[in-house]
């Protein structure tokens, strides 16, 4: 009995751990697309500028 609640609790932790893994790394995914995009942005308004506005 009592291993059986002990595989159940390991089961549980192990399910945590890899949810808590996977929701780390999709947010740091987004904090690195988030960087990417501002990076272009801010490169394509670099090109568009006109010297007028400098």
């Amino acid at each position: 009995m009592k291993t059986q609640q002990l595989q159940r609790r390991t089961e549980v932790h192990r399910i945590a751990l890899l949810c808590g893994t996977l929701g780390c790394a999709l947010a740091w995914g987004l904090v690195e697309l988030l960087a990417l995009q501002r990076l272009r942005y801010q490169q394509w308004r670099q090109r568009h500028q006109t010297p007028a506005h400098r």
